[in-house]
């Protein structure tokens, strides 16, 4: 008794209206697995690769579905985007931090000028250092979304500490250095000008960086790559390739040496090869 349902879904029912060299071709077949377990094994390696074929085809075709919208709105948010703006976040970040920790150096002379312990100034330092590097940030925010009172408020707020630095650089200049108080000023000024370029370069770094939406759909339409998926399908399909032509090669020599009562060889091989198709595509 056979296990497996060799019957050719193309074909008619009734018998009467069956193909007799391609009952006799799926009969042999049906045989064939029955009483030789290498083609049992053969038929069975040769279904599950192409199975597994057909299913790693959809997920390829998926796959290329949506990398194709990942690019599709990627090259949507390229478009809305300025091409000005073309600095990758992470490196514009990166680079507005490092502006704001090069301005350590005069904020520790600010901070000595409060005359506190060594813990304490280190800790204003870092403070006006992360007021630096978050006075880029809010000019880069207010400035994107149009927040025109916001803008002019942290504008204001700004210029007042970096005055206030000055005078701080110039109390501290004028405690610890030898010139006069002219001297002094200028060297303070000069500071305080320096403090002033840091965070206007790192707010022109900051707002040049690739936009948000604009860097999440490159990242996506970069995982959402096919490659991996058509890859996989491929060597599947290599694998079902190889069964399939072993299946076929020990049907031919099952064939070849069991003859079909009034069914030439040059009829029953062509219809074996159609019968193994039809049978490994159910």
């Amino acid at each position: 008794m056979s296990v497996y349902p060799l019957q050719d879904p193309h074909q008619p029912d009734e018998p009467g209206e069956s193909d007799p060299v391609a009952a006799a071709a799926l009969g042999m077949i049906g045989t064939m697995i029955e009483h030789s377990p290498l083609a049992r094994e053969q038929f069975q390696a040769a279904r599950h690769y192409q199975a597994q074929a057909r299913q790693l085809d959809q997920q390829a075709d998926t796959a290329r579905e949506h990398a194709g919208h990942a690019q599709a709105r990627a090259a949507a948010e390229q478009l809305k985007g300025h091409p000005s703006q073309h600095i990758p976040r992470g490196a514009g970040t990166a680079l507005a931090v490092g502006l704001a920790v090069l301005d350590a150096v005069p904020a520790y002379w600010s901070a000595q000028a409060f005359g506190l312990d060594q813990a304490s100034t280190i800790i204003i330092t870092v403070l006006l250092c992360a007021a630096l590097g978050g006075a880029m940030w809010l000019l880069d925010l207010f400035t994107s979304q149009r927040r025109r009172r916001a803008l002019r408020t942290l504008q204001a707020s700004l210029t007042a500490g970096l005055l206030a630095l000055f005078v701080l650089r110039l109390e501290f200049l004028e405690v610890t250095g030898a010139a006069s108080f002219w001297v002094a000023a200028v060297q303070a000024l000069a500071l305080t000008a320096l403090s002033a370029v840091l965070v206007t370069v790192g707010y022109v770094l900051l707002a040049h960086r690739i936009p948000k939406t604009l860097s999440v759909a490159q990242r996506a339409a970069r995982q959402a790559s096919a490659a991996s998926a058509a890859e996989a399908a491929r060597e599947v399909h290599a694998q079902a390739s190889a069964s399939r032509d072993a299946l076929e090669h020990t049907a031919i020599t099952w064939a070849l040496t069991h003859a079909q009562d009034g069914i030439s060889h040059d009829q029953l091989l062509p219809a074996t090869r159609q019968a193994l198709t039809a049978l490994l595509n159910q």
